[in-house]
């Protein structure tokens, strides 16, 4: 019995009692964790940096700088848009000349024109004299079918006596011919006489001439023809 007691006893294992072991065993552990932890969370940070390719303070200057350049080009596109603006005025108030100076050559012209026309009636020396068709044109009205026509006679003596007679115009076009009136187809006048009115054209006419037939009340016949061509309203 005693020898079965020694064989037991010399199979039991020694181990000495430390009360603190234990306890350092967790500490240890516990500090083993945090270093872990802040470890990844330093090579963390590091990668985040290296894979960014700066630190904090340079990302904080690129947004700076971004924000910087931001509001330079606002101000720069504000400053083009006013630019934009001011040279629509420009070219406008431009235009606005170019179709003023137009206006006051063609008055200029206009004036020198009838000028050259009372000098040629009052002064009639070296004038070929006699009753004659000045002028005639025709423009365009709101209807299609409607025309606006003008008639300018003149008279051009040495004497003020006043001339009278009757007044016509054919229509010519496609072969057939027309006439139509001239108010109520009578002048007389001392020097000139302007005739205005409208006709409506015949339908399906093309129209290519007008002749313009006076008749005076010495039985003078004058027959003077005009390309038709519809002029712009000035």
């Amino acid at each position: 019995m005693f020898r079965r007691e020694r064989e037991t006893l010399q199979k039991l294992v020694l181990v000495p009692y430390r009360p603190f072991r234990n306890l350092s065993l967790g500490i240890g552990g516990f500090i083993l964790v945090i270093a872990v932890g802040f470890g990844g969370f330093y090579a963390g940070s590091r990668y985040g940096i290296k894979i960014a390719g700066a630190t904090p303070q340079e990302v904080q200057r690129l947004r700076q700088t971004v924000r910087l350049y931001a509001e330079k080009s606002q101000a720069m596109r504000t400053e083009s848009a006013v630019a934009m603006h001011d040279r629509e005025i420009m070219l406008a108030a431009t235009e606005q000349l170019r179709q003023d100076n137009k206006n006051l050559l063609q008055n200029v012209s206009m004036l020198e024109e009838q000028i050259a026309f009372y000098k040629r009636l009052l002064s009639p020396k070296g004038v070929p004299q006699g009753l004659t068709v000045e002028r005639f044109i025709v423009q365009p009205s709101a209807s299609a079918a409607r025309v606006h026509y003008r008639l300018l006679l003149t008279h051009v003596s040495n004497t003020t006596a006043e001339v009278s007679g009757s007044v016509e115009a054919r229509l010519v076009g496609g072969g057939r011919t027309v006439t139509l009136p001239i108010g109520d187809n009578r002048f007389a006048f001392q020097y000139f006489q302007s005739m205005t009115g409208e006709w409506d054209l015949p339908a399906g006419m093309q129209p290519e001439r007008v002749d313009i037939v006076l008749v005076s009340a010495k039985g003078q016949r004058i027959q003077k023809s005009f390309k038709w061509e519809l002029q712009s309203k000035g």
